[in-house]
C-alpha cells in the first residue's frame, strides 16, 4: 500500500508492482496531480558518469552538509538516480532533450548542481497510466488518518472519503508513506495542500522522525501571487536586487541562505527585495516545464520579464528541499518494520545534511526513495503474512476518527491551520532562532492544539481540514522542540544565541513519541546508517 500519489508515491507503486506486489495507492485528492510534484519546475539532480567524477560530487555535498549527511547515502543516490533516469527514459517517460536526443541539463543552487529536466505534469500523468498497466489500483479522495497496529505489527490504515464521509479501512502487509512533508499551506505554487499528514501518521505509529530542526525550508515567491522555479530563474540570468538597486551576491547559495541575506538587507533598511528577470535567458523552458506558471502569467497584467517585481520569503517547512522527515534505513524502511517512507515524507538530511534549499534534490530524492521503498516494501510483504484487523481495532478507529463530527460548536480548524502556518513562517522563528522566541512559539502551538482538541467539524471536508490542522500543529511542535535542542549555528540552521559550532552537536537529532511526551535525542552521525 502507498499513501500519497506524488512522484515518490507513484515510483513506489511502480517498483512494488514490478516486484510482484499487489499495490493500492491512496490519495486525499487525485494521485498524480495532487501535491507539489505536478507543479514542480522539473529539475531532477542527476550525476552523469563520464561527464563528472562521482567522488567530486560526493565531496561537494559533504562540504555544505555541516557534518550531518552521509557519504554512503550520497554515492548511492547519485549512482542509482542515474540508472533510474536512464531506465525511465528508455520506457518512454518524458524528459527534455536536445535535437540529438541527449538530456538537456541546467544548473541551479548549490554545489555541482546539474539537473536533467522533465515536464512534471506530463511525467506524472504518464506515470499514473503506466502504474495502471501494471495493475496498480488508485483510490482518490481518501484521507488516511491512522495506521492500524496489532501490537508492534502494522496491519493497515483507516480513513474516510473526503466527499462522502464513508469510513474505510485497508489491510496491508507493508505501507509506504509518500504523502509529502509539511508546508503549513505555504505561499509557494503547489505547496498549499501539504500539511504533514505522513509525518504525524509515522510519529503516532511509533516511527522516529529526524532532522526536524531543519524542516524550515524557505524559497522565494512574487509578492503579487504564488510562483515557483526561482532556482531556474536565478541560474540563467535572473538576479535579486535590493531597494537601492544593488544586486545581491547569491550565486550558488541555498534557499535558506538566500532568504537570510534578504532579511539582512531589509533589517539594514535596504528593502524591499525585487526579482529582475530582464536578463533571463531560458524563457522557452517556462512554457515547456512550467505550464501552470505560463498560464498564470498570461492571465496577469504583471510585466514578469521586463520590470523588477517585489518578492517575499516563501516558507514551505519540511516540504520541498528541506532535510526533515521520517528516518529511514538503506531499504527505505522506518524504525517500524513494514513501514516505509519516500519523497518529502522521508528525511532528506541523509543526503543534504543541514544545507536547505538545493536545486533538484527533491525530485531526485523522490525518484530514489520511491524506488527503495517500493522495491523493499514488496519484498517485506512477500516474506510476511497478513494479520487480520481485529473488529475492536476497527470500532476504536472509527469512533476516534469521527469524534470531531460528533462535537457541538464552531468549525475552527481552518483558523488553527492558518494560524500555525503564519507562526511557523515567521523568519524570526523558523530561520533566525533564539531560545526565547522558540519557547514562545511552542506555547502558542500548544495553545492551538488545545483549541483543536475539543473543536468540531460539520462535514467530511471540514473533517479533512481538522486532520490537516492536527498534522501541521504536530509537525510545528516537533520542529520547535528539535530547534531547542540544537544550541548552535550549523549549515543553514542559524541561532542568534549560539552563533558558533558545537562539536557535541555534530549529530542527527531524532524525535520519537512515548505515551506521555515527545523525546528529542541524539542519533549519531548518518555514516554507516542510523537504522539497521
Amino acid at each position: 500500500m502507498v499513501v500519497g500519489g506524488g512522484l515518490a508515491g507513484l515510483m513506489a507503486a511502480r517498483f512494488a508492482a514490478l516486484a510482484g506486489a499487489k499495490v493500492v495507492v491512496l490519495d486525499k485528492a487525485r494521485a498524480a496531480t495532487s501535491g507539489p510534484t505536478s507543479f514542480a519546475a522539473g529539475d531532477i539532480l542527476c550525476w552523469l558518469p563520464g561527464e563528472e567524477a562521482l567522488e567530486e560530487w560526493v565531496e561537494a555535498y559533504l562540504r555544505v552538509g555541516g557534518g550531518l549527511n552521509s557519504r554512503e547515502w550520497l554515492a548511492n543516490l547519485f549512482e542509482t538516480n542515474y540508472r533510474l533516469v536512464t531506465q525511465l527514459d528508455g520506457e518512454g517517460f518524458p524528459f527534455h532533450k536536445d535535437p540529438e536526443g541527449n538530456f538537456v541539463r541546467r544548473s541551479g543552487r548549490g554545489p555541482l548542481v546539474k539537473c536533467v529536466l522533465a515536464p512534471m505534469y506530463k511525467f506524472q500523468e504518464f506515470s499514473r497510466r503506466e502504474c495502471r498497466k501494471l495493475g496498480v489500483n488508485f483510490i482518490d479522495r481518501l484521507a488516511v488518518t491512522k495506521i492500524l497496529l496489532f501490537g508492534s505489527r502494522l496491519v493497515g490504515v483507516a480513513g474516510f472519503h473526503v466527499r462522502t464521509g464513508e469510513f474505510l479501512t485497508f489491510a496491508a502487509k507493508a505501507i509506504v508513506l509518500a504523502c509529502g512533508g509539511c508546508s503549513f499551506r505555504g505561499p509557494f505554487f503547489g505547496q498549499d495542500v501539504v500539511a504533514g499528514e505522513g509525518l504525524r501518521l509515522a510519529l503516532e505509529a511509533g516511527a522516529k522522525l529526524a532532522y526536524m530542526e531543519y524542516g524550515n525550508h524557505y524559497n522565494v515567491t512574487l509578492a503579487a501571487f504564488d510562483t515557483y522555479g526561482q532556482s531556474k530563474f536565478m541560474a540563467h540570468g535572473g538576479r535579486y536586487v535590493n531597494g537601492q538597486g544593488q544586486e545581491l551576491s547569491l550565486r550558488g547559495a541555498s534557499g535558506n541562505a538566500i532568504v537570510k541575506t534578504m532579511v539582512a538587507e531589509v533589517r539594514a533598511g535596504r528593502g524591499p527585495i525585487y526579482m529582475d528577470l530582464s536578463g533571463f535567458q531560458e524563457r522557452e523552458l517556462v512554457e515547456k516545464l512550467m505550464p501552470n506558471l505560463a498560464r498564470l502569467l498570461a492571465r496577469s497584467s504583471l510585466n514578469f520579464y521586463g520590470a523588477r517585481n517585489k518578492v517575499l520569503p516563501a516558507f514551505t517547512g519540511t516540504s520541498n528541499a528541506a532535510a526533515a522527515g521520517v528516518l529511514i534505513n538503506a531499504r527505505g524502511e522506518s524504525s517500524i518494520p513494514g513501514l516505509f517512507a519516500a519523497g518529502d515524507t522521508a528525511a532528506k538530511g541523509l543526503v543534504v545534511g543541514g544545507c536547505i534549499g538545493l536545486s533538484g534534490i527533491s525530485l531526485a530524492w523522490a525518484l530514489y526513495t520511491g524506488f527503495l521503498a517500493g522495491t523493499n516494501a514488496a519484498a517485506y510483504a512477500q516474506k510476511n503474512g497478513a494479520i487480520k484487523i481485529e473488529s475492536s481495532t476497527l470500532k476504536e478507529a472509527q469512533a476516534t476518527l469521527f469524534a470531531p463530527l460528533k462535537r457541538k460548536g464552531c468549525f475552527v480548524a481552518r483558523d488553527i491551520l492558518i494560524a500555525t502556518g503564519r507562526l511557523m513562517s515567521r523568519v524570526d522563528i523558523s530561520l533566525l532562532h533564539t531560545e526565547k522566541r522558540i519557547f514562545e512559539a511552542l506555547q502558542k502551538v500548544n495553545d492551538l492544539k488545545e483549541r483543536l482538541k475539543d473543536s468540531a467539524a460539520n462535514d467530511p471536508h471540514e473533517l479533512m481540514i481538522w486532520y490537516e490542522a492536527l498534522s501541521a500543529a504536530t509537525v510545528a511542535e516537533v520542529s520547535l522542540l528539535s530547534a531547542l535542542r540544537r544550541r548552535e549555528t550549523r549549515a543553514d540552521f542559524y541561532h542568534e544565541d549560539y552563533p558558533y559550532l558545537d562539536a557535541e552537536l555534530e549529530t542527527v537529532l531524532g524525535v520519537r513519541k512515548t505515551e506521555s511526551k515527545l523525546i528529542v535525542e541524539k542519533m549519531g552521525r548518518p555514516d554507516g546508517g542510523l537504522l539497521r
